[in-house]
């Protein structure tokens, strides 16, 4: 399964798409404070700490690697859901359900979504 992750230039602007194998993304493009779609994933770079969840709400399947991260909570961009991104909980809904969480494994520059946990 190839996955598309999007690398950012130095200004922050999208610069190029970078096609990674096995749900792999560049560490790079995730600066800390932010997330990145990889696959069905959502990645979250939590002051240096890499964290994954599915990339879709529970409640209306907002697309979680767009919403606002802070420290380790992601508000959903479409009704104000928040999450931990590490832990998957419900922090504020309207969202009942947890999200699903991944581990993420690191490796040089590449960082990898271990779907199968």
């Amino acid at each position: 399964m190839q996955t598309h992750a999007r690398q950012t230039d130095v200004a922050g602007l999208p610069s190029k798409l970078d096609v990674l194998k096995d749900n792999q993304f560049r560490i790079d493009a995730v600066p800390p404070g932010s997330g990145l779609l990889v696959g069905d994933a959502a990645v979250f770079n939590v002051a240096g700490s890499f964290c994954a969840t599915l990339a879709k709400c529970t409640h209306r399947g907002g697309p979680l690697n767009e919403g606002k991260l802070d420290g380790s909570t992601v508000t959903c961009p479409w009704h104000g859901t928040q999450f931990d991104v590490c832990t998957g909980a419900v922090l504020r809904g309207p969202a009942t359900e947890p999200v699903k969480t991944y581990r993420v494994t690191l490796g040089g520059e590449r960082g990898r979504v271990e779907e199968n946990n």
